[in-house]
């Protein structure tokens, strides 16, 4: 039963924060999308998908994220059985032609998008052991690398590299957290340098090879590989200090950048913004990923330490992901600006998130 003294202790703040970076969303996907034929549904719909994470986000508030540890492996494998399932019958998504999605009705479902907060949950409910924590060696965390492999192997299979990488960007951090033999350490980081030609011959299909030699060099394919990072920085260079004006965009709005409205978002802001919006922006992300860290030493126990930690990576990875993607210092993935990017399952699952961490703060005060 939810114990209503607990709403003392909710976050408003971060919620405000949540709300401002959708609200210049909205604007933002209106803008990127007057060129469409249907311009009002991106915004109109993103708005229904935001009202429907905050609904999301008060029913994972409900449920102590203890009891929500302890059911992750099954939500987990369930998770990982759909990932399967994208596979053998997934379909390209409303804005992409790439097989990423599972289609129910009307609707368009992203496996991947939510298999890094179950993911994080588990690994939560698994090093809350205390026999699992500290001095750990390979055989150690031996399962739950192989949960985190299972996933990372069916999604880049997809073929999805940065949601793929995302989830070693959750792993690494919490077998870090709860405390690695330095001799797992320094092997771990050997074998990663010596597998670097084994992934680039034999895992990397040749557009993903395209899409880092392109990031290096993009005018060695101005029209094909390179065509959406030259738009991008032509985007983000020409909003200069102050930018052009909200719906003054000339890149998005003559059709010159690609995926505006989802991938390319930031470029379309600060093309009309400027570098002072762009600036500001980052600033508003700094200071969430501050603020969901502020009482992280502070948890109950470990597991909602872990969970803190985690979520708080899945965002911030998306963030400098995303932004390096645009301004052409990383290749080209499809990763989604968290909260600001057109699309249902990453409002979803990153309004999960933003749950999972508003749980953990108001049961640090929670006696049972």
């Amino acid at each position: 039963m939810f114990d209503r003294r607990l709403l003392a202790h909710f976050d408003w703040i971060l919620l405000l924060i949540v709300t401002a970076i959708s609200i210049i969303g909205f604007f933002s996907i209106y803008s990127a999308s007057l060129s469409y034929e249907a311009a009002n549904l991106y915004y109109q719909k993103q708005i229904v998908w935001f009202y429907l994470g905050l609904g999301i986000m008060f029913a994972v508030i409900f449920f102590d994220y203890r009891l929500l540890c302890r059911f992750s492996f099954w939500v987990h494998l369930f998770l990982i059985l759909l990932l399967i399932f994208v596979l053998l019958y997934g379909t390209g998504g409303p804005s992409s032609k790439v097989n990423r999605w599972l289609k129910l009705g009307p609707f368009f479902f992203q496996p991947s998008e939510f298999v890094k907060f179950s993911l994080i949950l588990y690994l939560a409910y698994y090093f809350n052991d205390p026999r699992r924590v500290s001095d750990l060696g390979f055989k150690d965390i031996l399962w739950p690398l192989v949960m985190t492999i299972i996933p990372f192997i069916l999604i880049l299979r997809q073929p999805d590299l940065g949601t793929a990488g995302v989830l070693l960007l959750i792993f690494l951090p919490v077998i870090f957290l709860v405390g690695l033999k330095y001799k797992v350490i320094i092997i771990s980081f050997g074998l990663g340098l010596v597998s670097l030609p084994f992934i680039w011959f034999f895992l990397l299909k040749n557009y993903q090879k395209e899409r880092i030699l392109t990031m290096i060099s993009p005018e060695r394919d101005p029209l094909g590989t390179g065509y959406h990072i030259i738009q991008s920085k032509i985007a983000v260079g020409s909003g200069g200090l102050w930018g052009k004006g909200y719906l003054e965009g000339t890149q998005g709005h003559l059709n010159f950048l690609p995926a505006r409205h989802t991938d390319f978002i930031f470029s379309v802001f600060t093309e009309e913004m400027g570098f002072i919006g762009g600036i500001s922006l980052i600033g508003l992300y700094f200071i969430l990923i501050l603020w969901c860290l502020r009482f992280v030493g502070k948890s109950k126990d470990r597991s909602g330490t872990i969970l803190t930690v985690g979520v708080t990576s899945i965002m911030a990875a998306h963030i400098t992901i995303n932004i390096s993607m645009v301004l052409g210092l990383m290749p080209i993935v499809g990763i989604p600006l968290p909260f600001m990017s057109y699309g249902g399952s990453s409002m979803l699952s990153h309004m999960i998130g933003i749950g999972l961490i508003l749980n953990v703060r108001m049961r640090r005060f929670d006696n049972k």
